[in-house]
């Protein structure tokens, strides 16, 4: 069993390199099946849910421009070696002819490959961001806790966006948490 999923999220949890992962109240390793009785739910849990939740919100976001700068991006670079295969016929006799067909063809590759990359950036990012998010949620659901949350983007400024996130729980003894948030894009 992966006891540091649970650990994580809880108040008690110590860590030394000497010892490794400990439970504060007992001093001892981890060792329960399924749930933890000792298990203290509270700024850890709230702080780790509502940032996991907020990365997952904020790359969704950003899916529909990654999307377009994909599809872009991608039209650019073929265009780009057809215009270069295209550019005039193959008897050219002009070196510096041969260096701009040549020139536009690796051009349009070099987009190709960049459009790829943002994209496998993107899913990455989503993929380890959901990834996160499941793992609260699955310690979360052995508890019997669920959740709603709400996120309320403010106006950017000068760079920094402002979000503030709202959670409410359900079987929980936080009804409901409030905390805003700021980060640079």
């Amino acid at each position: 069993m992966n006891f540091s999923r649970y650990c994580d999220l809880c108040e008690n949890r110590i860590t030394s390199l000497e010892k490794g992962l400990t439970c504060n109240l007992t001093n001892k390793k981890p060792d329960f099946n399924n749930t933890c009785s000792k298990i203290t739910l509270d700024k850890k849990l709230q702080e780790k849910l509502e940032i996991a939740n907020l990365e997952l919100e904020i790359i969704r976001r950003n899916q529909k421009s990654t999307h377009l700068t994909f599809y872009g991006t991608i039209i650019i670079g073929f265009l780009l070696i057809l215009l270069g295969y295209f550019l005039s016929d193959w008897k050219i006799f002009s070196l510096y002819l041969w260096y701009v067909k040549i020139g536009m063809i690796v051009a349009g590759f070099s987009f190709l490959g960049t459009a790829y990359s943002k994209l496998n950036k993107y899913r990455r990012e989503n993929k380890k961001a959901e990834l996160k998010k499941n793992k609260i949620d699955e310690v979360l659901n052995k508890y019997g806790i669920s959740y709603q949350e709400n996120f309320d983007f403010k106006e950017k400024i000068h760079g920094t966006q402002e979000v503030i996130v709202n959670i409410e729980f359900k079987n929980w003894r936080k009804g409901k948490t409030t905390n805003t948030y700021k980060f640079d894009y």
